[in-house]
């Protein structure tokens, strides 16, 4: 069901330029000149600098709609749905890939209670304008990549603003869950006990229970359901296929349950989502 998005090249690309880091890639640019959507797993924290166009973002019962100007933090060990938006325009965007060492060192004195660990739109800054056109100028030009280590820590100055935000974000990397996020990658409609889970994580229940509520601020099956109805929600916007294939195939047992939960979880029914031209959700 989901991709790992460990490469920063995607499926509907026109073009792509990426730094490496030692060998691994930290930024990328990236162009579309189509519509295209995507089911991703997210193993680092990542930023997403909105250029051009725009896009939907699936997590859980929320659904972000970004436009050019925006900045979207990615936590890390995160499962999203990805729907680039109107074709006859063209979709831009940076992504920065934000190491776990550099969260724990720059944001460790971070102890305010923290947001619920989630996709986060970052509040509206002229600061992250200036880094997006910034980096925007490095990607098309000819010189080579800016200071690596210069350009994440300036990213990171500017989270740290939000102490809610930075709290969060230093939660998610102390307890990222990575061997139970890549199962569900692929497992999630599968699932239905929480043992199955905390197995996953080759953890007790109570540990992976706490965990949850400490990260999500929800039960681990809580969760479960809300991912499920986000792959259903997704799945309506941008197939064709029919509802109750869409609830069998996202984890649901039962269509007429699929029904209520989606109700009590968007306020419309699968086929009023289907059927809505604008966005449910937004910033």
């Amino acid at each position: 069901m989901y991709t790992l998005f460990n490469s920063l090249a995607l499926s509907g690309q026109h073009h792509i330029q990426t730094w490496q880091q030692q060998g691994r890639q930290w930024a990328s640019y990236s162009l579309y000149r189509e519509q295209a959507t995507h089911e991703l797993y997210i193993p680092h924290t990542v930023l997403n600098l909105v250029l051009q166009g725009d896009k939907r973002m699936y997590d859980g019962k929320q659904v972000h709609h970004l436009r050019a100007g925006d900045a979207l933090l990615i936590p890390a060990s995160t499962l999203l749905c990805s729907e680039i938006l109107r074709p006859q325009q063209q979709y831009s965007s940076i992504n920065l890939v934000i190491p776990d060492h550099m969260i724990r060192a720059e944001l460790k004195k971070k102890n305010k209670a923290a947001n619920t660990k989630a996709l986060t739109t970052l509040p509206a800054d002229p600061q992250w304008q200036l880094l997006s056109q910034s980096l925007l100028q490095y990607f098309a030009g000819e010189q080579t990549a800016p200071d690596y280590h210069e350009i994440i820590s300036r990213t990171l100055h500017l989270i740290s603003k939000n102490e809610a935000i930075s709290a969060m974000l230093a939660k998610s990397v102390k307890y990222p869950l990575p061997e139970v996020m890549e199962k569900l990658c692929t497992g999630l409609p599968e699932v239905r006990l929480l043992e199955e889970m905390a197995a996953m994580g080759h953890m007790s229940t109570a540990t992976l229970k706490r965990r949850f509520r400490d990260i999500y601020h929800c039960t681990p099956m809580g969760w479960i359901r809300e991912k499920r109805l986000q792959m259903a929600g997704f799945l309506l916007r941008t197939t064709q296929q029919p509802i109750a294939e869409i609830a069998y195939g996202t984890g649901f047992e039962d269509v007429t349950h699929f029904y209520r939960q989606f109700r009590r979880c968007f306020h419309v029914t699968p086929l009023q989502w289907r059927n809505m031209e604008s966005d449910l959700f937004s910033k």
